[in-house]
């Protein structure tokens, strides 16, 4: 199975996703903040999952108004495992009888609601409890859902089945405390017309004693209910459990719809992300009022590189690809317009922020255990491997030498590796190679002219805001890039220092 630290999600853009969404009760949130890829011999399971996923994103457009009744009904689901956990050995509290009776209640009305279905009408409680395992994997059309019928468990705590929120233990569970209660009630009307110190001192020790009485009547009968409930306690634990599989599957296709999402293909070898956006980072470049670049991608096993200068490209490239993945593997929806990928035994991302600086490690110390790590990880099955800039901590003589190795190498193995470097001469090793758009397609001459007639401190902006960042695949050699140098000359960069770039270049 694959794991995830919460630094890996953050940088990935995978936590962003899901603390953008809004679970109803905790054992949604639960899930979602365990959220993980699957592993590939779950691939069936995977697939179940992104079946019921684009069942829901299709109801929930047509039904919202169903969808929404239902999430009320899961804010009222609160935690009860706890309660569940010491019942099955001891005898439970007032309190915690009360919260399971809540739990229960909550069970039926979203059993009844369940069973009804988009624009049905809700049973009665005692039709919602015929058969309910199998009407309701079929009411909502979300195969594995199903809630199991736990009323005969509400009966046990609402023997008067007047299905109240409040519990209390009822003269009806047991004759001798109806007994009690009315001898203790009939005390206290005496004292309450005795006004004699010493018949009233008698009346409360006679009272006292039917208190007595009556706490053990109530803790005989807590004992008979917890008993009586033990049976039921497996069933209610797995209501807790898709209880929080259907407030999970509700926030997925929110998030499927917010952020329009579609579902995966999952394939043998073929990694195919046709117009694929970041969610985290469009949304920041939004905010700056600018538009964020469809990435395009497809690769099969082997080495791809991605190469163009460092204005931001092939580290969003990069982020795009491996969220886009991380999503696909964990029942997500994945952001692009066409999206074909394989599943992975691991999903390994050598980047910049896990460098072990807080270890005393120096950069390119870092980021060798972290290459050492995938190159291990990948020893243990079908691995996707992402490195951005590697060995940028060294000279780059050594770093080049460090990254051509890895593509060949990894060139070889069963794995997807996908490297953004601006070193010279590692795509030729390459079995696929992309390129930074950046100011490929711009005239130069134009832009230069938008510059010179802005003031000088904007030019970097204007520069960026022609700057393409999409990737575009090369096909056999194609001339290096000159973008840095163009940008230099767009800056004014000092014209003879500009001469001496040229010459050496």
């Amino acid at each position: 199975m694959i794991t995830l630290t919460f630094e890996e999600k953050q940088s990935l853009g995978f936590q962003f996703l899901l603390e953008e969404m809004q679970p109803n009760c905790i054992y949604g949130q639960e899930l979602i903040k365990n959220a993980a890829p699957y592993g590939r011999e779950q691939k069936e399971e995977l697939e179940a999952e992104l079946d019921r996923l684009e069942r829901l994103t299709k109801q929930y457009e047509k039904e919202r108004a169903f969808w929404n009744g239902l999430e009320l009904v899961l804010m009222q689901m609160k935690e009860v495992r706890g309660s569940l956990k010491r019942g099955a050995e001891l005898v439970l509290t007032d309190l915690e009888l009360f919260e399971l009776k809540h739990f229960l209640l909550q069970s039926e009305k979203l059993c009844r609601f369940w069973n009804a279905g988009p624009g049905g009408k809700a049973e009665s409680s005692e039709a919602a409890g015929k058969d309910s395992a199998a009407q309701n994997a079929q009411a909502a059309e979300l195969p594995g859902i199903t809630l199991l019928d736990t009323s005969k468990a509400l009966d046990i705590l609402d023997p008067q089945k007047r299905r109240l929120p409040g519990f209390y233990i009822a003269d009806e569970y047991a004759e001798d405390l109806k007994a009690v209660r009315e001898r203790k009630r009939h005390l206290e009307v005496v004292l309450r017309q005795e006004h004699a110190p010493d018949a009233k001192d008698a009346l409360l020790h006679k009272r006292q004693e039917q208190v007595d009485q009556e706490e053990e009547i109530q803790q005989r009968i807590r004992e008979e209910i917890t008993t009586q409930l033990r049976p039921w306690l497996p069933a209610i634990w797995k209501n807790c459990e898709t209880v929080g599989r259907l407030d999970f599957l509700l926030q997925k296709a929110k998030l499927a719809l917010h952020y329009e999402g579609i579902r995966p293909v999952l394939t043998e070898r073929e990694l195919k992300l046709k117009e694929m956006v970041h969610p985290a980072i469009r949304g920041r470049l939004t905010a700056k009022g600018k538009e964020f670049t469809p990435i395009s991608f497809e690769m099969k096993p082997g080495a791809a590189v991605i190469t163009g200068a460092n204005m931001g490209g092939k580290s969003v490239a990069l982020r795009t690809i491996a969220l886009n993945a991380v999503l696909a593997q964990s029942g997500f929806f994945v952001y692009a317009k066409e999206a074909k990928l394989p599943l992975f035994d691991n999903i390994c991302m050598v980047a910049e922020e896990y460098q072990s600086m807080q270890n005393g490690l120096s950069s390119f110390g870092g980021e060798m255990i972290r290459l050492q790590q995938a190159l291990e990880a990948q020893k243990q099955g079908f691995s996707l491997l992402i490195f951005d800039e590697l060995a940028r901590g060294t000279n780059p003589d050594e770093g080049a030498a460090i990254v051509r190795a890895a593509v060949k190498y990894l060139g070889q193995k069963q794995a997807m590796a996908i490297l953004a470097t601006h070193y010279d001469h590692v795509a030729e090793y390459a079995d696929f190679h992309y390129q930074v758009a950046g100011l490929k397609n711009v005239d130069l001459r134009e832009l230069e002219a938008e510059i010179h007639s802005a003031e000088t401190r904007k030019g970097i902006d204007i520069i960026a805001k022609h700057m393409n960042y999409g990737i575009y695949q090369v096909h056999g050699k194609e001339e290096c890039p000159r973008d840095a140098i163009h940008i230099c000359g767009l800056l004014g960069l000092e014209p003879e220092l500009m001469a001496l770039i040229e010459e050496d270049f």
